[in-house]
């Protein structure tokens, strides 16, 4: 019986090691996987309303009176007019790369845009204006990450903030999810 567990054992370790890759190659030269898409520019001025979008990631909310405000991870804020529960309709979208998180006072909107902090009036819902801008306010905002496991280019800073990733032929990525 021992000797039949040992010989078990002994063709088990053989098996997974056949299956195993012990080179230390690195990854592939060419590989399917996501490229980061990215947004050079981002300041005061990239705002903008536009019509209703639909939700694919929604996040946060916030409502203030009959508008229901949700963020739309990494691309912006759905407005919704809620003043017929039953009835709730979408009636535009403001257009914030890289925005996580939201909250009201009055007729001011607190929202990040990757790492930077806006402050936006929006008493003139379909016109709003960036009262104050802070470049680099917060740390540590993740990019969105690859909608699914795999190879990845990497994130470059330097570029911008990752607003969406593309699926392509990647040359050699160094990075894995």
């Amino acid at each position: 019986m021992k000797q039949n567990f040992l010989l078990l054992l002994l063709f088990s370790v053989i098996v997974s090691m056949a299956s195993c890759d012990l080179s230390e190659s690195g990854p592939p030269d060419s590989v399917s996987g996501y490229a980061p898409v990215y947004l050079q520019k981002v300041g005061s001025d990239t705002i903008r309303f536009l019509p209703p979008e639909p939700t694919v990631k929604g996040g946060k909310i916030y409502i203030k009176d009959d508008i229901l405000y949700q963020v739309e991870l990494y691309k912006g804020i759905h407005i919704i007019d809620i003043s017929d529960p039953e009835h709730a309709e979408k009636i535009g979208f403001y257009e914030i790369f890289g925005c996580t998180q939201v909250t009201m006072q009055d007729n001011y909107m607190y929202v990040n845009s990757s790492n930077d902090f806006l402050v936006i009036d929006v008493s003139n819902m379909m016109d709003p204006k960036v009262v104050d801008y802070k470049k680099n306010y917060f740390k540590g905002i993740a990019f969105p990450p690859p909608p699914e496991g795999g190879y990845f280019e990497c994130i470059d800073p330097s570029k911008g903030i990752v607003i969406e990733w593309k699926r392509g032929t990647l040359q050699s990525p160094k990075c894995r999810f």
